[in-house]
């Protein structure tokens, strides 16, 4: 047998060590015989080993952190991605109904445009979902925009014979929105339960003075937070508690996370989740705020230091805390054959980033793929991180999958994650938080 090459040792204050495999994303407290058994496994026979010993090995290969000598485990990965990439068991679909909005925030990376989908369009979108009903495919929605809810009653309809289809050919139907929250009204409540829209995500970037200066309306002077934090309230009373609360910093508002917790916990909104976003010039649009946005590892020191703010203040954190890394197949719709952003227009992306930019378009619906858009649409789906060396050697691998395929495709270069500048500190603050000898993610179980 051999040692893993993604294992990670940390040795900790108060002398005690806790392995992490980032294969398995497998944790626990260890002793001098794991360590031992790790250094010397190409020695042991573990052929002709008993009791104590054989049951430390077994446990110890069930984390991955060591393994038969004859196991690749970048194949594995690799075998991992692909299956990712290629997965047939289901349908996602980001619908943007209206690229309109009622905002005009100024990190925005789209380029607002007026209009609505078309019928003919949702008619195509329709025989889409229907086929892919018809294949026994689970079928995901999430609304998007421009603000979705301009387009509240097109959402209502589209809903109700998706789920026609989805309940005739006995397949799972999900639906999700993420909206700015100013429009939510009684009658938007009652949409969303009858279109099966069972979460929103709502962003709001700090208290009042912060927010009601980045999340501005279009065409009035009219404040948005007390609106905003009113239509959560109402939306979470409604029925709809899946509500996820994003606070997008950025050097302006990152100091001021606190004070908008303070005034969340004086509304009640607790069972909110919270989840942080980062802030980043993606587009020519969103440009002018380049120099306001804060690095990758500057953003994930942030990071840690509010998800723990969160948790002890008693906060719904996004994840769970410490947010603990997953095993990654492939890394998101953009590197996926069965996943699509949609425009009104009947374009299909393959990232929400690229939405409204037609020349970004990978297809249109019910049209012929011209060459150009077919090979954009293979570079997303074949970016791998295996083509760069740095990636291929990199202990975080797995965890991480080369980052961004929208960031590695512009760049021509992978953008390392947050992982790279907080899975140690995440990696502690986990074996703290979870008692100091229980094992995560059914790992080794060493003691």
């Amino acid at each position: 047998m051999k040692k893993s090459k993604y294992n990670k040792i940390i040795k900790l204050e108060n002398g005690k060590t806790i392995a992490f495999n980032s294969l398995t994303c497998a944790l626990a407290e260890v002793d001098e015989e794991f360590l031992n058994v790790l250094e010397n496994i190409e020695n042991i026979d573990t052929d002709n080993i008993s009791g104590k010993m054989k049951e430390l090995v077994d446990n110890m290969s069930d984390g991955n952190f060591i393994l038969q000598d004859e196991t690749d485990e970048l194949k594995l990965i690799k075998y991992r991605n692909y299956s990712g990439k290629f997965s047939s068991n289901g349908l996602g679909l980001v619908i943007a109904p209206t690229l309109a909005c009622n905002f005009a925030c100024p990190y925005c990376y789209e380029t607002p445009k007026p209009g609505m989908i078309s019928k003919e369009v949702q008619d195509s979108l329709l025989k889409m979902i229907e086929e892919n009903a018809k294949r026994k495919k689970n079928i995901s929605i999430t609304w998007y925009g421009g603000e979705p809810l301009l387009a509240k009653d097109i959402i209502a309809e589209f809903s109700k014979r998706v789920i026609e289809i989805t309940e005739r050919e006995g397949v799972y139907f999900s639906s999700y929105i993420v909206t700015n929250g100013y429009l939510i009204d009684d009658e938007v409540i009652q949409i969303f339960k009858d279109s099966k829209i069972t979460g929103a995500q709502i962003t709001i970037d700090g208290p009042p003075s912060i927010h009601n200066q980045r999340r501005i309306l279009k065409n009035s002077s009219d404040e948005t937070f007390d609106k905003i934090v009113g239509n959560i309230k109402k939306l979470i009373a409604g029925g709809i508690s899946n509500v996820a609360i994003r606070i997008n910093i950025d050097k302006t508002n990152v100091n001021y996370v606190e004070e908008l917790l303070d005034i969340l916990e004086e509304n009640d909104l607790k069972d909110a989740i919270i989840s942080l976003g980062h802030v980043s010039a993606y587009t020519d649009a969103c440009s002018s705020i380049e120099s306001n946005c804060l690095s990758v590892a500057e953003y994930a020191k942030e990071d840690r230091k509010y998800q723990k703010i969160l948790f002890e203040r008693g906060h719904k954190v996004a994840g769970g805390y410490p947010y603990y890394p997953s095993i990654k197949a492939n890394y998101c719709c953009a590197d996926s054959t069965n996943a699509f952003v949609i425009d009104p227009e009947g374009y299909m992306y393959k990232c929400w980033n690229d939405v409204g930019n037609v020349d970004r378009a990978v297809a249109k619906i019910d049209e012929k793929i011209d060459e150009k858009m077919h090979a954009l649409n293979m570079e997303y789906i074949m970016w791998s991180p295996f083509e760069n060396e740095k990636c291929v050697e990199c202990e975080l691998l797995p965890i991480c999958m080369g980052g961004c395929p929208y960031n590695g495709l512009l760049n021509n270069d992978p953008k390392c994650e947050k992982w790279k500048f907080s899975l140690e500190q995440t990696i502690i603050a986990t074996y703290e938080q979870d008692g100091k000898t229980e094992c995560k993610k059914g790992c080794c179980g060493c003691e």
